[in-house]
């Protein structure tokens, strides 16, 4: 099983992890503990993500700005994923409900912090899927509907390239 992982913006000394998991049975669980802060992580809906560079850039884009517009990092990246400026919104869309099945984890790092994403991991009642098959459980329509990504601009312009400047531009 491969999952991803990649070193955000060398200033925050902060690695990003990702899994992929299918048929997840707790997911009512993970949504309580997220919320009550015991997993330190955030789980996205994969039918929105074409990518994982979508969401290290929203990660990046957490860590490294000046002021925070949400309570946490996570909720922060969420919040980044979404073309919206209004925040409940943002995480309605992009977070999980109690029936998702498939879902994206994503943990950061610090430096000498390997072990906390191996206690989200290992959270999860699911089966992981390898990173690669994420374009599998991506639902490009919904993508294109939800970044306003006309056709001209989507027989021009790689789907991802797309996504990213939207999410680095949002302001």
């Amino acid at each position: 099983m491969t999952s991803y992982s990649e070193p955000l913006d060398p200033i925050t000394k902060t690695r990003i992890k990702m899994r992929l998991y299918q048929n997840v049975e707790n997911t009512p669980e993970l949504r309580k503990k997220i919320l009550g802060g015991e997993l330190r992580c955030c789980i996205v809906k994969p039918e929105l993500v074409y990518d994982p560079l979508q969401v290290t850039v929203a990660a990046n884009k957490a860590l490294t700005n000046k002021k925070q517009t949400t309570k946490s990092v996570f909720t922060e990246i969420l919040f980044n994923l979404s073309p919206s400026t209004n925040i409940s919104q943002s995480l309605l869309k992009f977070g999980i409900n109690d029936q998702d099945k498939n879902l994206l984890v994503v943990t950061l790092e610090k430096e000498g912090e390997a072990r906390l994403s191996e206690e989200v991991f290992s959270a999860i009642q699911g089966s992981p899927l390898d990173i690669l098959h994420l374009g599998c459980l991506s639902d490009v329509g919904a993508i294109r509907k939800l970044y306003k990504i006309t056709d001209k601009e989507h027989e021009s312009v790689n789907l991802i390239d797309s996504v990213v400047s939207r999410i680095a531009l949002k302001e």
